[in-house]
């Protein structure tokens, strides 16, 4: 890492420990629409912006930044910037037209940046889920409209299941991809599934029966890279793609939502319950071949035995812990999700994460955030029983790959009411799951420092 950037990272962090801002809500890679304004650094351009949101019309212009740099162990060392630029569009067609329910949201995406965890780490859980190289795509494109006092919602177009299922707002502050959107649909489904970077066609229905109970299901398009649906990797494309190939990717998630209404005397909490199947019948399998002979066999067709259809299960529990007395929302918060799919066609066959956040623990920044979180991505036993089969039938040394674990630390605060900053550790054990480098020595633990900027113009 270069001397300039020490400099930069080292002032951005003083800087970041010294600012004092409200603090808003963190940056939404996925790009759902913003529960409440936000501040902006263009301000009300003249009084233009205000008169729009109140005919029901919202621009939104976010720009989010990563510095990320390896400083020891993984591959070797080494530092990129990535970014990614987002301007949104979002009617609210009750306001604009008297269409009472009617929502409209579209979204661009413009990413840059080299890769950053395939080149300096070879990790399973990427640090960064703003990693997606240079692209350039309409990233969502969808109408929702709701019904009976929002207690029905239908949404269709162009959008991502990252943004509507797995849900935590206490992960969602931090940065680690595989927190993002867990690893055991990202490494396992045609493209990483309908999600950052790649949305997909789908329609997703809503129900809220009562205040504390939400059910909620999608169906989308199997492959939202245009491909026919296989699990085999594959560079993604860097365009806009709406593909109706592949099969098709079902969901469906039961949430109950504990003390939610500002008035609830009790903390709040979230608790899911999800399950989700894909269609495709060109899911490979991760040790045999078409034959049923090992794909390590010098025998062997090279061909993986295709499996009909992929499926898989996931809890997460999002949960308040301890308010500050006097306060709504400054405490501390705690995560936990897990899921599982079968580890004959899935890399992943386990994954689990969570995390401690707590916000305003230093009383004269009350909206600073400071939290530790951790993730486990498991190899299934297929793809650990290809490595084994892979230093039996060569005759040397191949390791047998176990699982992966990442510890992310961070602190989150504002320099300004649209300017976030969020300096970050985080440390990787066995990169790769427990492989070697290329000079035949295993990969060694790695630590990374990030820093990540977020503007609101």
């Amino acid at each position: 890492m270069g001397e300039l950037r020490r400099r930069a990272w080292a002032f951005a962090l003083v800087i970041s420990l010294m600012g004092s801002t409200v603090a808003v809500a963190q940056v939404q890679r996925s790009g759902e629409p913003s529960e409440v304004p936000q501040p902006n650094l263009t301000g009300d351009w003249g009084g233009l912006r205000s008169y729009l949101e109140g005919k029901g019309v919202t621009f939104t212009f976010n720009y989010t930044n990563d510095f990320l740099a390896n400083v020891r162990g993984g591959i070797g060392p080494g530092d990129v910037d990535l970014g990614v630029f987002q301007p949104q569009l979002d009617i609210d067609l009750g306001k604009l037209l008297g269409w009472q329910g009617g929502k409209f949201h579209t979204h661009g995406l413009i990413t840059h940046g080299p890769a950053f965890s395939p080149t300096y780490l070879g990790n399973i859980l990427a640090v960064s889920n703003l990693e997606a190289g240079p692209v350039a795509r309409l990233y969502s494109f969808w109408y929702e409209q709701n019904l009976f006092n929002d207690r029905l919602s239908v949404r269709a177009g162009l959008m991502s299941a990252d943004s509507q299922f797995l849900q935590s707002k206490t992960a969602a502050n931090f940065i680690n991809n595989g927190i993002s959107w867990p690893m055991f649909l990202a490494a396992n489904l045609p493209a990483g599934g309908p999600a950052y970077p790649l949305p997909d066609p789908g329609i997703r229905l809503r129900i809220k029966p009562v205040d504390e109970l939400m059910l909620q299901a999608a169906v989308f398009s199997g492959d939202p890279s245009g491909r026919y649906g296989s699990n085999q990797s594959a560079p993604l494309p860097t365009g806009t793609v709406i593909s109706f190939r592949g099969g098709a990717f079902f969901i469906t998630e039961a949430s109950y939502l504990l003390n939610q209404g500002n008035d609830a005397k009790g903390l709040p909490g979230t608790y899911r319950l999800g399950y989700w199947y894909h269609t495709s019948p060109r899911f490979g399998d991760r040790r045999f071949d078409n034959t049923g002979l090992s794909l390590a066999n010098p025998q062997s067709t090279g061909i993986p035995l295709n499996h009909t259809g992929d499926s898989g299960i996931y809890g997460v529990v999002d949960q308040m812990l301890y308010r500050t007395p006097g306060t709504t929302d400054q405490g501390l918060s705690a995560f936990v999700r897990a899921g599982g799919a079968p580890n004959d066609r899935n890399v992943i066959d386990f994954y689990a994460d969570g995390g401690l956040l707590y916000k305003g623990l230093i009383p004269r920044r009350p909206d600073d955030k400071v939290g530790i979180a951790a993730a486990y991505a498991r190899i299934g036993d297929n793809a650990r029983g290809l490595d084994a089969d892979t230093g039996l039938f060569n005759s040397f040394f191949y390791p047998v790959r176990s699982g992966e674990t990442m510890i992310e630390l961070i602190y989150q605060t504002r320099l300004a009411a649209w300017w976030m900053v969020q300096p970050e550790l985080q440390y990787i054990i066995r990169p790769g799951g427990g492989v070697l480098n290329n000079d035949g020595t295993f990969r060694p633990n790695a630590w990374v420092i990030a820093i990540r900027s977020a503007l609101s113009f």
